[in-house]
């Protein structure tokens, strides 16, 4: 990589810890699926999910912000050559 290369290249580690713990709260949601024959695990699975759920959009949110927060808002607008 050259001067250039490194300098254009962005690292977001805050944005990567936050996809992470998505990762890992939907990797154990599909592994703690319950016996469909017991309502109860039913019900805890389903609640559990929801609260996952919602963590996620939270966390999504976050790191839209995050990502968003530095950027600056194009107000320009472009005239074209009579």
């Amino acid at each position: 990589m050259t001067a250039v290369d490194k300098s254009s290249e962005k690292n977001f580690p805050n944005e990567v810890k936050l996809l992470d713990a998505i990762y890992e709260d939907i990797i154990e949601a599909v592994h703690n699926e319950p016996d469909m024959n017991d309502i109860e695990s039913m019900r805890l699975y389903i609640e559990n999910s929801y609260r996952i759920f919602n963590r996620t959009i939270f966390r999504v949110v976050e790191i839209k912000n995050s990502l968003t927060k530095n950027e600056k808002l194009d107000s320009s607008t472009w005239n074209p050559p009579a």
